[in-house]
């Protein structure tokens, strides 16, 4: 297996499931298998479980390879130090995700990614859609750009599979956050919670943002 991904929604669902993104993570490790973790944060899910989710989520990023949250996310979570969530325009959350990162890196330097997106809600179906890699070092920033949203639910997640499918392709890093871009927008034009696509093609279209079809 060349990857296992982890989410954040499963390891905070209860003990049973946090347990098991545990020894899953462990295992993963154990046979060199690369890890992924969104940390996916719900305020509802950690209530009253805050030191034993710390705990948890703490022990699961230090094995990963690949980290993806927004600045809340690894706050919340893994109590990084971080400017003050919220409130701020698109170029604030860049820079600060960047000094955030430079010290969460020193507390897990197994991560070798880190991901993020951006999103700033002009209406509800218009938003500005961005993303933050950092791969060994090395970033790499898809300033946000208009989409038209038909339901937002769903684009984060077809983000981390966008992504997570180019660094398994073998593509070089630029591809990654461009191909995990696009694949976050192709979702956000469904009701489904995931984007279908026919091919690769089709996603990075929507990332030339060219509507013509090849023939």
């Amino acid at each position: 297996m060349q990857l296992v991904h982890l989410s954040g929604l499963i390891a905070a669902l209860s003990p049973d499931t946090g347990n098991f993104c545990l020894e899953l993570a462990r295992a993963a490790k154990k046979y060199g298998t690369r890890i992924s973790f969104d940390l996916n944060h719900r305020a509802t899910f950690w209530k009253g479980r805050e030191e034993e989710l710390s705990a948890a989520f703490k022990e699961i990023a230090s094995v990963s390879d690949i980290l993806i949250g927004n600045e809340e996310d690894f706050q919340l979570c893994l109590g990084a130090k971080g400017p003050e969530a919220g409130g701020k325009g698109i170029q604030d959350k860049i820079d600060s995700f960047k000094e955030m990162m430079a010290g969460i890196k020193e507390n897990y330097p197994n991560v070798s990614v880190f991901a993020t997106t951006l999103r700033e809600v002009v209406s509800s179906n218009e938003h500005l859609w961005g993303a933050i890699l950092l791969e060994n070092g090395n970033w790499h920033v898809v300033e946000p750009r208009k989409i038209n949203v038909l339901d937002r639910i769903g684009g984060g997640d077809g983000f981390v599979g966008g992504t997570l499918y180019a660094i398994l392709k073998g593509w070089e890093p630029e591809k990654w956050i461009q191909f995990g871009w696009a694949s976050g927008v192709l979702a956000t034009t469904f009701y489904t919670d995931y984007g279908q696509p026919a091919d690769e093609e089709m996603i990075w279209s929507i990332w030339q943002g060219n509507a013509r079809v090849r023939r």
